[in-house]
C-alpha cells in the first residue's frame, strides 16, 4: 500500500497490517464517521457488519472520512 503526504509529499510503502498500526487512530474516526452515515439510510436498517464493508473500499473511506493529511494512493 502506498500513502502519501498532502503536505510534505512524503510517500511511504507500507503493508496492510503497519498501516493498521501506525495509522489506528485515524482508522477509528473513518470507520466512527462511516457507520454514522451508514445508520442514516434506510436501508441499512438491517444488521450489518461495517468494519467489513468499510474494508472493502478502504481507499475511498480512508481518504475521504479520516480528517488527515495522509492519503491512500494505491492499495
Amino acid at each position: 500500500m502506498i500513502l502519501k503526504n498532502k503536505r510534505s509529499r512524503e510517500t511511504l510503502n507500507i503493508t496492510l497490517s503497519d498501516f493498521k498500526i501506525s495509522f489506528n487512530k485515524e482508522l477509528k474516526t473513518a470507520l466512527e464517521s462511516y457507520i454514522r452515515s451508514e445508520k442514516v439510510k434506510l436501508y441499512y436498517k438491517i444488521k450489518k457488519t461495517y468494519e467489513s464493508d468499510f474494508y472493502l473500499n478502504l481507499q475511498w473511506n480512508f481518504n475521504h472520512l479520516a480528517c488527515t493529511d495522509w492519503y491512500i494512493e494505491q492499495l
